[in-house]
């Protein structure tokens, strides 16, 4: 049997307090009971040798590569690198993020020096001779980030693992009419008409009208968004190659977007990307990216966990911020990131460190037989350290017992039934009804 257990975001920027030792205990106790153990690495590892990059994921993240054997405490086995944090510090930090992981010789996925690397699977070799695939994805990140392919001529770019998407707004004929007469007397569209002529851009596809940068249609039955089908056929065919040659394969996929106002509920395109990854031949689908704890999806039979949201939460600790944050938010660009951060949330009164939504999460642990097929699924409830007063405490994950672990189950239960997956809750454990 190999057991498999996967985790949130690790937002992972400075050391553990000593007190955070023996609250861990027990879930270092459970996590070491994984013959996989798999998380995504929310942040850069450099000693901030390179400039920051002119845009971020939100806040420009990076920890101290010396820092980084207090993460490696948990055990992980594989760190995913495909998030929309990987280029923060531009190609440099990529890069000086991939060496140390390889100077601590841990195996890691989903960005590179170019394409090819940045798609790879990392091959972890398990008991009896077994293989497990895993590969990271991101679908949240700005256009710059994604890695490129070499050709010929030129060098691959450093980059991220991507999945890009459409986005499709359904209106009625009466408000398409008025955004086309809208950008008709405006001159909204005027640059992109003129693009358009020239062939510098393609022409609106049928019964699409593009205002601005946004796709409208009339058609009522259209998906909210959909993959890029370039990309997803790339993904799913590595996917279809590393099932021939493993006996397991995993995907992490990172998403930021949600599907209308709440945010629980994922983006259409982003179960067409997972329920398209098992087709393709993966066991199971871990995803993160939003910073909630979204539902569980069985899908012909394997797991599909649309988010599970933070194991490390660690934001207001970010040692240093650019002069691009500071001049945001009107501030003197030698500004401390503690002062910076206090002016973004508004005194400590808004932000992801405000609320407690936030810091619930499961860790999930798999159990697959030596045919590959799914034979256990159970869900640890897990709270990060909220409020306690000492930031330097606070972001960092536990087990959820008592009132804390029904909190968890009820918030999970909920996102899990509008996907038509019931849940029971029983001596601390998640698992999923019968």
């Amino acid at each position: 049997m190999i057991k498999v257990i996967a985790t949130g975001d690790a937002l992972f920027c400075a050391p553990f307090p000593p007190e955070y030792r023996k609250l861990r205990a027990p879930l270092d106790a459970f996590l070491s009971e994984g013959d996989v153990r798999i998380t995504n690495l929310e942040t850069n590892l450099s000693d901030f040798g390179s400039f920051a990059n002119q845009y971020s994921g939100g806040t420009w993240l990076n920890t101290r590569k010396e820092l980084f054997p207090a993460l490696a405490s948990f055990g992980f086995h594989f760190y995913g690198t495909a998030n929309n944090h990987a280029m923060d510090y531009s190609h440099a930090g990529l890069l000086s993020t991939l060496r140390t992981l390889d100077e601590n010789g841990v195996a890691h996925a989903g960005s590179g020096k170019d394409l090819a690397e940045a798609e790879a699977p990392a091959i972890l070799r398990l008991a009896g001779g077994k293989t497990a695939a895993i590969f990271a994805v991101d679908a949240s990140m700005e256009r710059p980030s994604i890695a490129g392919r070499a050709s010929r001529i030129f060098a691959g770019r450093p980059g991220v693992n991507y999945l890009r998407h459409e986005d499709l707004v359904p209106v009625s004929e009466r408000e398409m009419a008025e955004l086309k007469a809208i950008a008709e007397t405006t001159g909204l569209n005027a640059y992109r008409d003129a693009e358009i002529a020239a062939g510098y851009q393609l022409p609106d596809p049928e019964g699409v009208f593009v205002f601005g940068s946004t796709a409208f249609t009339t058609d009522a039955t259209a998906p909210r968004s959909k993959c890029n089908a370039k990309d997803l056929a790339r993904l799913c065919g590595n996917i279809e190659r590393a099932k021939r040659e493993n006996d397991l394969v995993f995907i992490l996929v990172h998403c930021h977007d949600e599907e209308g106002t709440d945010e629980t509920d994922p983006p259409a395109y982003l179960k067409e990307f997972c329920r398209a990854a098992i087709d393709a031949g993966a066991h199971a689908v871990f995803g993160g990216g939003i910073h909630i704890l979204r539902g569980l999806e069985l899908y012909r039979g394997k797991p599909i966990f649309y988010s599970l949201g933070d194991f490390i939460y660690q934001g207001p600790l970010v040692e240093y911020l650019p002069p691009d944050f500071m001049e945001k938010y009107g501030l003197d660009v030698d500004a401390s990131a503690k002062e910076a951060l206090w002016v973004r949330s508004k005194g400590g009164k808004i932000g992801l460190s405000t609320n407690e939504k936030n810091y619930l999460s499961v860790v999930p642990k798999l159990c697959f037989d030596d045919a590959g097929e799914l034979t256990d699924l159970s869900m640890m409830p897990i709270r990060l350290t909220f409020m306690t007063g000492d930031e330097a405490a606070d972001g960092l994950p536990y087990f959820a017992v008592g009132e804390e672990g029904e909190r968890v189950f009820k918030r999970f239960r909920a996102a899990c039934s509008k996907l038509g997956t019931e849940l029971i809750y029983e001596n601390g454990t998640i698992k999923v009804r019968n």
